[in-house]
């Protein structure tokens, strides 16, 4: 075991958004110990994943659904291009979605959206402006989340041009990108590394983490998680709420 990735929500976080900080501290020195790198990978924009792990200056964050990796200096994005931003802004607007652009620093949200779904993603994000059109928005632009359930998917997709695709991140969240992924910039890291499949060990809950699972030969779903993402595991953890990755890390550390 040379590399671990993780998600987070319904994975290392419990439903509370909280982990057992005095048990990671105790797996990760030992990790440090024996050069075992520790990757957290999700949906989140990685400013808010950062806040997690404060006092760990050598994590790396796949953030974004793989829009975003900051791996030591190195840092590298999948943006979408600004012609289609305003295309599927325009398009989410006349479909009555409520919807957030993610950007490298800062969220942007239309001035027509509610005040409570502000309130509500507002944890989420460094800053949140709003924007009256498209064309306000000057950053470059890393992914378009949208509310909808995971049946919503289908009608998201009709409305994107073809350099674009969605994918169900759980939550009621539905990430638009430009067919970045997680496992993309995981599979990065993994050259960057030398890790082979052998030396990776995943953890995920959900659909959008099954990609990671086939970078490695020791995947573990959640018994939380959906059954189809459990299926394509080679193993199954124990819940988020109960540890269930700092569990199966300890088992694993004990063994090098």
């Amino acid at each position: 075991m040379k590399l671990i990735a993780v998600d987070m929500d319904g994975t290392f976080l419990n439903d509370n958004n909280e982990y057992d900080e005095v048990r990671f501290k105790h797996i990760y020195d030992k990790m440090r110990l024996d050069n075992i790198r520790f990757v957290v990978a999700s949906s989140n924009h990685p400013s808010y994943l950062k806040k997690f792990f404060a006092e760990y200056s050598d994590i790396i964050y796949i953030g974004a659904n793989g829009a975003s990796l900051e791996f030591d200096d190195d840092k590298r994005y999948k943006l979408i291009a600004q012609r289609d931003v305003c295309t599927v802004i325009t398009r989410l607007i006349d479909a009555n979605y409520e919807f957030v652009v993610s950007t490298k620093n800062n969220a942007f949200i239309h001035q027509t959206i509610s005040e409570d779904y502000r309130m509500m993603i507002e944890p989420y994000y460094p800053d949140i402006n709003v924007f009256t059109v498209s064309d306000d928005i000057q950053e470059s632009v890393l992914k378009i989340t949208v509310t909808g359930a995971a049946g919503e998917v289908s009608n998201i997709i009709e409305l994107l041009p073809e350099s674009l695709d969605c994918v169900y991140s759980g939550a009621h969240c539905i990430d638009i990108t430009a067919f970045a992924d997680k496992a993309d910039m995981l599979e990065i890291v993994m050259e960057q590394l030398s890790v082979s499949r052998n030396d990776l060990v995943v953890f995920g809950d959900g659909e959008n983490d099954i990609e990671m699972f086939k970078l490695s030969s020791h995947s573990y779903a959640m018994i939380n998680a959906p059954r189809q993402v459990k299926s394509i595991a080679s193993a199954i953890a124990p819940s988020n709420n109960e540890s269930g990755v700092l569990s199966v890390l300890e088992q694993n550390i004990k063994q090098i």
